[in-house]
């Protein structure tokens, strides 16, 4: 069996995104021996159609044994370049695609998947397995809720098994980690007509990774990509090291609600979304909206501007993205509960070094 090694984690996370959560309501409940579900999950076998969600993540493809956890041959490990802040959570994360099949990158900002394509994403803390979410692209009618399976699997005390959610669940096993609602989860996913998130032509392009990671290469190497990219094609984070790490977690924390197609679009078009072929960080669209743009809804004196070049303490965005007090200030405004200190940190870097 071929073990795909995931790719060294670059750069910090913050700000917005919530992933997915459970989708179809589960019929009946019983217990398969192995632990007790959590309060507020069935764990019956049910009868959800067949369009519906497994009751069980031992149900849904991730593991050849649960018992082990041994990872099934055709769950592929991979980690993005830039990944999304979940209050310090460790994460793991998998691809399944369906066999033959390849991801059409005729639009290499925007992917579309194969039907039958899972991913799957999992949480803990403190080696404390907390949930597992699933995202699976089942049909092509056009409309997002119906194409995309999205399912969250809340493991059990004794990590026996998951069971399916729902609608979401707050302060899982002890912590003060929340898996969010259906409702919640689209709200992001949304924003990307692809509906994937962090698996992509910025996300993974690391040359600097082991030959065996899955990463952009390899999905090259592999025929994986309808219309592969030159071999000498460039898509990291634009700008110097400081710019492309706070542009690198704008994208991937922010771009999904913030562009075009997002949710917050309507009441604040402001574009944080990096595009392949935005090579030059000060004509980019994150710099464009950001640098010396006023907030459409400001809500303080110190939130006016978007960006002050060379004074963090007067941007808006370093503002929000510092609060989490559970008001409209605060970004993300859900799925996080703690602000990520080192995001923060640097954003706050390449505020200072903007020249006015």
């Amino acid at each position: 069996m071929r073990t795909i090694v995931s790719a060294t984690k670059a750069g910090a996370a913050v700000l917005a995104a919530a992933s997915l959560a459970g989708l179809f309501a589960a019929c009946g409940s019983s217990s398969d021996g192995g632990g007790s579900p959590p309060p507020g999950i069935d764990a019956g076998p049910g009868d959800a159609g067949p369009s519906g969600p497994p009751q069980r993540i031992s149900e849904a493809g991730l593991y050849s044994d649960i018992a082990t956890k041994q990872v099934a041959a055709t769950s592929l490990e991979y980690a993005p370049a830039y990944a999304l802040w979940s209050d310090a959570a460790d994460k793991k994360r998998w691809i399944v695609l369906p066999a033959g099949a390849r991801i059409d990158t005729t639009d290499m900002d925007h992917w579309r998947f194969p039907i039958g394509t899972k991913l799957f994403k999992e949480f803990s803390r403190a080696g404390k397995r907390l949930e597992t979410r699933l995202i699976q692209h089942v049909a092509d009618t056009g409309k997002l809720e119906d194409d995309y399976l999205a399912s969250t699997f809340v493991w059990r005390d004794d990590e026996s098994d998951a069971d399916l959610v729902v609608d979401g669940a707050p302060n899982v096993r002890g912590t003060d980690h929340d898996v969010p609602s259906r409702q919640d989860c689209f709200k992001c996913h949304r924003g990307e007509p692809g509906a994937i998130l962090g698996f992509s032509a910025i996300q993974l392009f690391q040359p600097k990774a082991p030959a065996s990671a899955l990463t952009l290469r390899w999905l090259v190497e592999q025929g994986k990509l309808s219309a592969p990219p030159a071999a000498d094609a460039n898509f990291a984070a634009p700008g110097d090291e400081t710019t492309s790490r706070a542009f690198g977690y704008l994208h991937a924390n922010c771009g999904h609600c913030h562009n075009e197609n997002g949710i917050a679009w309507a009441d604040n078009p402001m574009k944080l979304r990096l595009l392949v072929g935005e090579r030059d960080a000060a004509t980019s669209s994150i710099y464009k909206a950001t640098v010396g743009a006023k907030m459409d809804r400001p809500k303080t004196s110190g939130d006016t501007f978007r960006v002050v070049a060379g004074h963090p303490e007067q941007s808006g965005l370093l503002y929000r993205m510092s609060r989490r007090d559970g008001t409209p200030e605060s970004m993300p405004p859900i799925a996080s509960k703690h602000a990520d200190p080192d995001a923060v940190s640097a954003v706050k870097a390449w505020i200072e070094r903007l020249p006015p």
